[in-house]
């Protein structure tokens, strides 16, 4: 017992901000309702044909990956409250709304829509306010924290979902708005603004990756080479981990004919469950690792859990391989935000955790279309392979990034 509470000791002394973005956050993952079952509500409840949502949904992540965008750039001019608070609103009204129109596709579709488009605003705050208010060893304590919350959030929140679609569709979206409205009011009241001061800006001038940069996010990743071999590498690392939904699917669909569904429905029970408890430890054993290596060891296991995939058949093997590969994604998630705040400009933390997102999702999109291909040329059984040797190349590429990044923080220090 007392070693457990040691564990919790390291999460001790943040800022308060951080503890209120923890809630903040599990009580709007929690409530995250209608967009998990969106394609569901569309099709049973509001009677669209399968086309026409599709174009819906797709529609929907378009705007609001366009939203993060505006919204990244308003958060480093405007500042991060003020983006949450009217964008995140505006979101939580627009589902609140749905609730009167749910048998009118039209308005229904529109109004989520723009929700979808205001949501994206505010997206990329939580990251950005956590990256203002910490440094050094601090960061990677306060980001596993915050994807504890998420984590914590999600594995409650289809469950209350599935209840509410089923005995009270109108509470699906009422519920929603008001998880929202109480995670922006969090934030709203026990929150300061952090958006830098020009005394920070100034002082930020010393720092080897944080510093001040004038222009566009564009020109800002162009002066940062190791933040665009960071990029590439982990689209690599994405369309590695996309293999979880559709290259795991379609193994144990080949091998547990009776049940598949059953069995990868188990598969991520205890992948989420692992996410919520596993944190703090791994938190813990890797706190003085760097972020960098960290993600190369991410992508060792990565290359150990879903490689095996390749020599296995009993589903005791296959949880194995889930605790495996699980913990290789505790440590990309947590260690990739680490490293983004640690190298992004000061002047620009809004507009980089905006558009890092939308760099992850491409692997998350190409993935299964490049396995679908290779499957059809070969066969499932050998995609696993082509995956091992794939998180063995991230792997290496990361741990390049590494040295280079302390050999550069090495010889600047040695010049100041």
């Amino acid at each position: 017992m007392k070693r457990i509470k040691n564990l919790f000791e390291q999460y001790k002394g943040l800022p308060i901000s951080i503890y209120v973005i923890f809630f903040a956050s599990i009580v709007n993952n929690m409530g995250n309702f209608v967009n998990p079952l969106l394609t569901m509500l569309l099709t049973s409840r509001v009677g669209l044909n399968a086309g026409i949502v599709g174009s819906v949904v797709g529609v929907n992540a378009i705007l609001g990956m366009m939203g993060a965008i505006i919204g990244g750039k308003l958060i480093d001019i405007i500042g991060r409250k003020r983006i949450l608070i009217i964008f995140r609103t505006l979101a939580g009204l627009g589902y609140g709304m749905c609730a009167f129109f749910i048998k009118e596709p039209t308005i229904i579709t529109s109004i989520l829509m723009l929700s979808s488009f205001f949501g994206g605003f505010s997206q990329p705050v939580y990251s950005t306010i956590i990256t203002d208010v910490t440094e050094g060893e601090q960061r990677k304590t306060a980001f596993s924290l915050n994807y504890m919350a998420i984590n914590i959030g999600y594995s409650v929140g289809p469950l209350l979902a599935g209840f509410l679609f089923k005995n009270y569709l109108v509470w699906l979206f009422i519920g929603d708005a008001i998880t929202t409205f109480i995670s922006v009011g969090l934030v709203g009241f026990f929150v300061s603004e952090t958006k830098p001061s020009k005394e920070e800006l100034e002082k930020s001038k010393v720092k080897t990756f944080e510093r001040a940069e004038e222009g566009s996010l564009l020109s800002a990743l162009i002066r940062r080479p190791t933040l665009l071999m960071f990029s590439f590498i982990i689209v690599i690392y994405f369309i590695i981990f996309s293999q979880f939904n559709f290259g795991l699917a379609l193994q144990l669909d080949e091998i547990f004919i009776d049940n598949p569904a059953l069995i990868f429905g188990s598969l991520m029970t205890v992948n989420a469950v692992l996410c919520s408890v596993l944190t703090v430890f791994i938190t813990s054993i890797t706190k003085n690792i760097k972020a960098s290596l960290s993600i190369s060891f991410g992508g060792v296991l990565y290359a150990i859990g879903f490689g095996m995939i390749f020599f296995i058949h009993t589903y005791y093997l296959f949880i194995a391989s889930t605790v495996i590969w699980t913990i290789g994604e505790i440590l990309v998630a947590i260690n990739t935000s680490v490293y983004i705040a640690n190298h992004t400009p000061i002047t620009h933390r809004g507009r980089f955790n905006s558009v890092f997102p939308i760099i992850r999702r491409i692997g998350f999109f190409i993935g299964p279309m490049l396995a679908g291909f290779y499957v059809n040329y070969s066969n499932i059984k050998n995609l696993w392979l082509l995956i091992g040797i794939l998180s063995l190349i991230g792997a290496l590429l990361m741990y390049v990034l590494y040295i280079k990044d302390s050999v550069k923080k090495e010889s600047t220090e040695a010049i100041s």
